[in-house]
């Protein structure tokens, strides 16, 4: 059997391909209700503990609020990439789709004013072939009723000096929701208003930053997305409803701390700064000091490179967040056609020289992540995501499941109109188990793969 699956999986990532041509990070628990959420939560906990539930702007909302901080190297696909109307507006104005309006948007501000604020809502219900609350580890979507994941609200000053000169800003989001939980900072400064109760919702607030501008350069000075992986926390900003293990087990979702950002010229953008590790408020309780950077190149008109990396000193107080921590991730994003958009993601991870958690005292994880979306009209984008994750020591996703993480999801994108899009998928999850693996991953830890499904709405405003 676990040949025959892994030649499968093969050849699915085969076919991707073939077929046209920023982090992040919750950890499951065989426990059926989330209870707690703790500091370096993306870690695997031991079985029974607490069950935390955590691009391109994708098709049916790309006039969305730009939420998202990897909007620099993230390209755009669905919506009106593809008309054949021939009509001044670049869509059908008779279609019976919205996508040639514009958004209505709360607050867009207007040349006399550079703040902005909007927000979305998030809502809908996921479940497996196992059962009631039996979802994870996927990550976020761990029980199977209906909720509301992202009620959100931000607040931005954009700025913006042409390249020449001063210019400040700033950003603040606030969210409520079934995601809220995972979104927080972590530490004795939760920043959740104390509504984290280990019930399934709660808040955070995930970005809180100043911005500094000066000639070619803009620095984000607070608590800011990292630049790393593809997918991000932001409903709008991910095809999917549903998250891949390399966004959720092995990436960052935040950071505390200044990110400074180059724009060298129209094709090359540097990213350098430092952070207080992953997910820190400002207290940094357990004195992580990691460097943040990378590189953004526009290789042609239809093409898009990024590498990013955090590494240093992971902290000294706590099991999961001590020792030295390596993480890079590079992302290829490229246009096929005017209907066809390829995405290649490889993730790699190190953490080394634990003392607390040994053993292990090091461990590592790695992965890659394909995918491609098919734009079929004005109002429908189909999209396809085929991961491969190598959780090598059995502690970044459930404690003691030693081998391959696969999964396979299909889903649309479905937009009536420029403030609503509405996302259906299905998935597939299996593991192929190490020989020295002494837990498996589905249905509370008695199970190797599992059928998914769900859908979830997002409107903007």
């Amino acid at each position: 059997m676990r040949v025959t699956r892994f030649t499968m999986a093969m050849a699915v990532a085969g076919l991707l391909p073939a077929g046209s041509v920023m982090a992040q990070h919750s950890v499951y628990e065989s426990s059926v209700q989330p209870t707690a959420y703790e500091y370096g939560s993306y870690y695997a906990q031991e079985e029974g503990s607490a069950s935390p539930s955590d691009a391109p702007l994708p098709a049916g909302v790309e006039d969305a609020p730009a939420v998202s901080d990897h909007g620099d190297y993230h390209g755009e696909y669905g919506g009106c990439s593809s008309c054949d109307s021939g009509c001044d507006t670049g869509c059908d104005p008779c279609s019976s789709c919205g996508c040639d309006d514009e958004p209505w948007k709360l607050f867009p501000g207007n040349e006399c004013s550079s703040v902005s604020a909007g927000g979305w809502v998030a809502a809908g219900i996921y479940g497996s072939a196992h059962g009631a609350n039996r979802n994870g580890p996927i990550a976020f979507r761990d029980t199977d009723e209906f909720t509301f994941n992202q009620v959100w609200a931000w607040l931005e000053r954009s700025a913006d000096n042409g390249g020449c000169g001063w210019d400040w800003g700033f950003r603040v989001d606030y969210v409520f929701g079934a995601d809220g939980p995972d979104t927080q900072a972590f530490g004795d400064e939760t920043w959740d208003f104390g509504w984290n109760s280990g019930g399934v919702y709660g808040s955070a607030i995930p970005q809180l930053y100043g911005v500094i501008q000066y000639n070619d350069w803009t620095w984000k000075l607070g608590r800011f997305y990292t630049i790393i992986g593809y997918e991000v926390v932001q409903a709008p900003d991910n095809f999917f409803t549903s998250y891949a293990y390399t966004m959720n087990y092995g990436e960052p979702f935040t950071h505390m701390g200044a990110l400074g950002e180059y724009a060298a010229n129209d094709n090359v953008t540097i990213y350098a700064g430092w952070t207080a590790g992953w997910d820190a408020g400002w207290e940094n309780d357990f004195d992580a000091s990691t460097f943040l950077g990378g590189v953004s190149l526009t290789l042609s008109e239809n093409t898009t490179f990024t590498w990013a990396v955090n590494v240093g000193d992971f902290g000294n107080g706590q099991p999961n967040n001590e020792g030295d921590i390596y993480m890079n991730s590079f992302v290829l994003n490229t246009q096929l056609s005017d209907n066809l958009t390829y995405v290649f993601q490889h993730d790699l991870g190190s953490n080394e020289n634990q003392v607390i958690n040994a053993p292990p005292a090091d461990v590592r994880w790695h992965g890659i992540n394909q995918y491609l979306f098919y734009t079929i009209n004005d109002c429908w984008t189909a999209g396809a995501r085929f991961e491969w994750f190598d959780d090598e020591d059995g502690q970044r996703v459930v404690t003691n499941a030693v081998g391959d993480y696969y999964a396979l999801t299909l889903g649309l994108n479905y937009r009536p109109n420029a403030n609503l899009v509405i996302r259906p998928e299905i998935r597939w999850d299996w593991f192929d188990d190490d020989a020295t693996a002494t837990a498996l991953p589905f249905d509370n830890g008695t199970e190797d793969e599992q059928f998914s499904g769900g859908f979830d709405f997002i409107v903007t405003f």
